[in-house]
């Protein structure tokens, strides 16, 4: 039982009954003379419906760690768990709780009390947790080596779930038959109950690329004749190009212009995934054999993923992207430019944009002068 909850409205109990006839006066008071009514500040809801609402089925929700109490309204209400975003930050507020939002993986009831879910989200278990986070840009591999770390069994387990579990909807429909899950695993900070298995990692990594990758940015994607699979792979690509963020939705229409045109995307990104599968490069270079060490014969390596030397997307993710990246690909830049090389005068990981090749030439001979 959450303290705050307890010393506040003396017990859970007393919270569940009252509902918001407990704080409904507080609110008119306060809203009074701001707004006219308590339903004008607070909405039509604070008197729940006399016909009870169709059961819903329970919602996974993601609190990410550092989530406003703005911010988890907002998905909360978008997600039709709760009717009014304003009535949960009301609430939050009123109980000194807006701060206090724990983060982790919940499984919510649609149609609960706005109170109930308040106590839920800041009340955890009793019981000990495992915290792993996944950096962006990583292959399974990699992650399977974090997970492994972490305690969620060994890397093969991981990489085996992966292959068994049931993508969310909204995610499988796009996934190819012949392709894996690359890029289908969100990066971010994940706290599971101390036991839980690779499996129940995955399938939680799985549910919140589906909620971060929102149904308003499969739309966007889809706006541009991109599917969910196309998306990734994009993005995917982006995010192990590109560092700076301002940069991703530049270099999103710089491949936007390519595919236009039905060009190659040159992505050097495309060349490393591809020849680590070979072993041998695995064990002397890692995952990520550094862009130094790509030679001539690498860049020639004849897999479908290289879009060195293939014209188009690869096909599938080379990496599991952040939102960023997913969000560069729904929303690029409108640009001009074609061309874009690493800028190593600046020293910053910004890059050289260039329209036509000559300038391109120019950006190159320019960055490899500099030491």
């Amino acid at each position: 039982m959450n303290a705050t909850i307890g010393a506040l409205l003396t017990g859970r109990s007393l919270l569940m009954a009252a509902g918001f006839g407990l704080v409904a006066g507080a609110v008119i008071l306060g809203a009074a003379l701001m707004a006219g009514t308590p339903r004008a500040t607070l909405g039509g809801d604070i008197v729940p419906p006399a016909a009870p609402a169709p059961p819903a089925a329970p919602q996974r929700y993601i609190l990410a760690e550092g989530s406003t109490a703005t911010g988890v309204a907002g998905q909360l209400e978008a997600l039709g768990v709760i009717r009014s975003a304003t009535q949960f930050n009301v609430l939050a507020s009123l109980l000194g709780l807006q701060n206090r939002l724990a983060s982790g993986s919940y499984t919510l009831t649609p149609g609960a009390s706005i109170a109930s879910i308040i106590d839920q989200l800041t009340v955890g278990e009793a019981v000990p947790t495992v915290r792993v986070t996944f950096p962006e840009g990583l292959r399974i591999e990699e992650m399977a080596a974090i997970a492994e770390a972490a305690g969620f069994g060994t890397a093969d387990e991981f990489v085996v779930a992966v292959a068994a579990a049931d993508l969310p909807p909204g995610l499988a429909a796009d996934l190819p038959e012949d392709v894996g899950r690359e890029g289908y695993l969100f990066p971010d900070t994940y706290i599971l109950p101390l036991g839980s298995t690779a499996a129940d990692l995955v399938a939680l990594m799985f549910e919140t690329m589906r909620q971060r990758f929102s149904a308003t940015l499969r739309e966007a994607a889809a706006a541009r004749g991109l599917t969910v699979h196309d998306t990734l792979t994009l993005a995917s690509i982006i995010e192990r190009e590109i560092v700076l963020a301002s940069e991703r939705p530049i270099v999103a229409g710089v491949f936007f212009n390519r595919l236009a045109a039905g060009d190659r995307l040159g992505a050097d990104a495309t060349v490393q995934y591809a020849i680590a599968a070979d072993p041998d490069s695995v064990a002397e270079f890692g995952w990520w054999k550094p862009g130094a060490e790509i030679t001539v014969a690498d860049l020639e390596h004849p897999s479908p993923y290289n879009t060195r030397l293939h014209p188009g997307l690869p096909p599938g993710p080379i990496a599991s992207p952040g939102l960023a990246a997913i969000e560069a690909v729904a929303d690029p830049v409108e640009t001009s430019y074609y061309y874009y090389v690493l800028d190593a005068c600046a020293g910053d990981d910004s890059h050289a944009f260039a329209i036509a090749f000559a300038q391109h030439q120019a950006n190159i001979e320019r960055s490899a002068a500099c030491p």
